[in-house]
């Protein structure tokens, strides 16, 4: 059976919102995210009640434009709430993040007139996925859409999809791989999702589109969001004149599941933290594993690694910053090069956060930590799910990419 569609478009956000209010919102919600683990991942979303606080605390607005009524945070300030829900669910902030991120280019590549729709509502937030789901043949006026898209993160609260087709001619022949975005209307949430080791909250079900039909200005013809060219200035730089909405998309997804890796194995170490201040040693003096010297370098280790996890984060996406400026400004480029190049700086973060889960507190942490359904065990499957997704593949196929540009320039 599908998910049927919500409709939450009344509930007010803040009519401003600061950074440090943000952040007070979500380390208050962190309790209440934290025990609802287990039923996000049985239902494998996150429950309306939380999808409504979010709502009333403006956070699916982070990225929309002031233009549209949202609050324009930068892209750093963003992915640090990101890391404080992952932090308590990685789960959660997957659906949560990889609908609300999106926003970003919605208001960013696809021209005015069809963002005056996307945000025609309180609430915008769009699932998506990038790999090619099916094809569209040209109508009047616009496009008929079939598909199915499989691994659609962010679905059952989403208003909109980001998908991509093939375009297929009268002929039948096949045109060039296009990104396009569809209302809700038109899509169907297959209730499919829940089966794989971890991330089984994160609301990663399948979208079908059967005939839908959506106007030309909807669709970016032969345009994806791998390798989208901002050079000479974006739609979303022309309307709303900040420079966050002229950047490119591989640095930008890889910056958002990296915040997500890093805010889980925060969590994980708030569950470590708990486990050497309470357990004794298994060897005289039997004191409490805090007081140990060896439970002590490990803790520091594990902070130290996470803090450099974070400010490689920070510096990944004040680069992403820095060359969107640049390109929108017309003072240099965006490219190729410096998305490959800040997406494996964010994917560094990631694999650091990773280290420190898989090699400190997992295997210091003791066995009873790990038991099914325990805080501990729920992240290492997450950061499982993260770690074999098809992006850590991409950063390896990029990384001869980047270096063929690096070594390209001046010395």
């Amino acid at each position: 059976m599908p998910i049927p569609p919500t409709d939450f478009a009344t509930v007010e956000s803040p009519a401003q919102l600061t950074f440090a209010e943000a952040l007070a919102s979500v380390r208050e919600l962190q309790p209440k995210i934290l025990a609802q683990a287990a039923e996000t991942e049985a239902r494998t979303y996150y429950s309306e009640e939380l999808h409504l606080d979010f709502m009333r605390a403006g956070l699916y607005n982070m990225l929309r434009p002031a233009t549209f009524g949202g609050y324009e945070f930068d892209v750093a300030d963003y992915l640090k709430i990101v890391r404080e829900i992952a932090r308590s669910d990685m789960s959660t902030a997957w659906c949560f993040c990889l609908a609300s991120a999106h926003v970003l280019w919605m208001a960013s590549w696809w021209p005015a007139e069809a963002q005056r729709e996307f945000f025609s509502t309180p609430h915008t937030a769009a699932g998506g996925t990038s790999a090619p789901g099916g094809t569209m043949r040209k109508a009047d006026g616009g496009w008929i859409i079939n598909g199915v898209f499989p691994y659609a993160s962010g679905g059952p609260y989403s208003t909109h999809f980001l998908g991509h087709v093939f375009p297929i001619a009268e002929d039948g022949t096949q045109g060039p791989l296009s990104v396009f975005i569809a209302p809700r209307s038109l899509w169907a949430v297959r209730d499919d999702w829940g089966r794989t080791l971890g991330l089984k909250g994160s609301g990663s079900h399948t979208v079908e589109i059967v005939e839908g039909f959506v106007p030309d200005s909807h669709v970016l013809l032969g345009k994806t969001i791998i390798d989208m060219d901002v050079d000479g200035g974006t739609p979303g730089w022309a309307l709303h004149k900040n420079a966050m909405y002229n950047g490119r998309g591989l640095s930008t997804f890889t910056l958002e599941l990296a915040s997500l890796g890093v805010g889980g194995v925060l969590g994980a170490l708030d569950s470590y933290r708990e486990v050497i201040t309470s357990k004794r040693t298994a060897l005289p003096p039997f004191t409490l594993r805090s007081e140990n010297p060896t439970y002590q370098l490990w803790f520091a280790d594990s902070v130290t690694r996470l803090r450099a996890a974070e400010a490689c984060l920070d510096t990944a996406a004040r680069d992403f910053m820095e060359c969107a400026t640049r390109s929108a400004k017309g003072d240099g480029s965006f490219s190729a090069t410096d998305d490959a190049g800040i997406g494996r700086l964010a994917f560094a973060a990631q694999t650091d956060a990773w280290h420190v889960l898989e090699h400190i507190l997992m295997r210091t942490s003791g066995s009873s930590t790990l038991v099914n359904g325990s805080r501990m065990e729920r992240i290492w499957r997450d950061f499982s799910m993260l770690h074999s997704h098809q992006n850590s593949i991409v950063q390896d196929i990029t990384a001869p990419l980047y270096t063929a540009g690096l070594l390209a320039e001046p010395s």
